[in-house]
């Protein structure tokens, strides 16, 4: 056992040390001033300092703070020459274990105080340890339960049917940062591939880039999709500390996967709307989804008082141009007309293929003069119209039309103005082709 005495009275160090000596198994060195005293522990190694609180370079409970502030893990006896419990108290304060009144020292009295000492100090570092393991393990368990009610904040947000993807996403990257103990200095973006976030990109308002960030890419099923970033925005972290833990590199990745899990599903949702009600040769309305939409265009229009036009739209002699081109080249025939008239036809303008080579058109907020010369406008531009095709010429061919507008009211449903709409489509065939005729009222 090794003990430093630091005192600066020749005589009282002295009498200390030849009262040390007598103590069994401790080796005693001797400073004279708290500078030497705090060299010789950063020289050797000691289990107590004896320490005199009047020295040359410190005086009273300074002393004590000093010395415990540069060295917290050695126990410390304070010697004074005043029996003064008050200070006595505030030394123990300070961080000494022990205190002695130098005239009634002795052997005995210095071994007691030496063991209970090192005991004391060595059962204050335990605690401290426990404290501190227990505080460790307090923040731990609330990171960790931030990080599971992150995960299940996150699901229940993407697996809410009723939320679109967009909405979904901006939540979720809302609700990222709460993962964190300090999520103020948490920066959250999810990037997306082009056609699966209508927004191309999410991001929590504080989002700055910065070295301490984690990334994880986002998949849905096997295609990339995008990308997740989180910033940490505060300083560097301190020495041997990372901005990130591995449970938090393991929930952001986590975050990706649910992310792309979401996005699939919304892809395959999409798919199989897009399938169940699109014509999967020209990308028209199928028959049922046309009739759908216009129904519902037919009641607004019937609840606002407003107009809706019909046009029934029939390709000529088609028959021929599968026999004599084959039905690739009529494939190709189809397609290019419904492109060309969405590129005529407004946004709102409802294409729907019926079957075959007959095409409906619905317009909402137009009379009837207004859809004849929308009918007139197609059956020009279609008239003009060169397909090109894989062998071969380009294709020529024109389209019959007939023209109807809804008479308003309970009195005509949609079957009834359709039918009208085809006996002109069929007057429109038998006067001779390429032509639009108006229905009969």
């Amino acid at each position: 056992m090794f003990a430093l005495l630091v005192e600066d009275s020749p005589t009282q160090a002295l009498l200390t040390l030849a009262e040390l000596e007598r103590v069994p198994n401790v080796k005693v060195e001797h400073a004279v001033s708290l500078a030497e005293a705090l060299e010789y522990i950063q020289r050797q190694h000691f289990d107590v300092v004896f320490l005199d609180l009047t020295l040359p370079d410190s005086v009273g409970d300074e002393t004590v703070k000093r010395f415990c502030g540069a060295a917290p893990e050695l126990a410390v006896v304070v010697l004074t020459n005043h029996d003064d419990d008050a200070q006595a108290l505030n030394a123990l304060e300070q961080g000494a274990q022990d205190y002695l009144l130098k005239a009634s020292i002795d052997a005995a009295s210095l071994s007691r105080s030496f063991r209970y000492a090192v005991h004391r100090k060595r059962a204050e570092i335990l605690v401290r340890e426990a404290r501190d393991a227990a505080l460790e393990a307090n923040r731990q368990l609330e990171r960790r339960i931030r990080q599971i009610d992150c995960l299940y904040g996150v699901s229940r947000i993407l697996e809410s049917p009723e939320l679109p993807v967009q909405v979904a996403m901006e939540q979720v990257v809302a609700l990222a940062p709460a993962a964190w103990l300090k999520s103020e200095t948490i920066g959250v973006r999810l990037t997306c591939m082009t056609g699966l976030l209508p927004g191309g990109l999410v991001q929590t308002p504080n989002f700055i880039e910065t070295a301490y960030r984690l990334e994880a890419q986002v998949f849905a099923g096997s295609r990339p999709a995008g990308r997740i970033e989180i910033c940490w925005a505060e300083h560097p972290p301190v020495e041997g500390h990372e901005a990130f833990s591995t449970s938090e590199r393991e929930l952001v990745r986590e975050i990706a996967r649910r992310v792309g899990l979401a996005l699939e599903r919304a892809c395959v949702q999409k798919e199989l709307v897009q399938l169940a009600t699109t014509d999967f040769l020209t990308e028209a309305c199928n028959r049922r989804q046309y009739m759908t939409l216009s129904v519902a265009e037919i009641q607004r229009a019937t609840r606002y008082a407003r107009p809706v036009a019909i046009i029934m739209v029939d390709i000529d002699h088609f028959k021929v141009i599968n026999d004599e081109r084959g039905h690739a080249a009529g494939d190709e025939a189809l397609k290019a007309f419904v492109v060309m008239a969405r590129d005529l036809l407004r946004d709102q303008d409802i294409v729907g293929r019926m079957g075959g080579e007959e095409f409906a058109i619905t317009l909402p907020e137009t009379a009837l003069d207004a859809a004849l010369i929308v009918a007139e406008r197609l059956r020009i531009r279609l008239a003009g119209l060169q397909v090109p095709v894989a062998s071969g010429e380009p294709i020529k061919m024109s389209a019959s039309f007939g023209v109807a507008e809804w008479k308003g009211g309970a009195t005509e449903g949609l079957e009834a103005c359709l039918g009208r709409a085809d006996a002109a489509l069929y007057r429109a065939k038998a006067l001779g082709r390429n032509r639009v005729e108006v229905a009969a009222e």
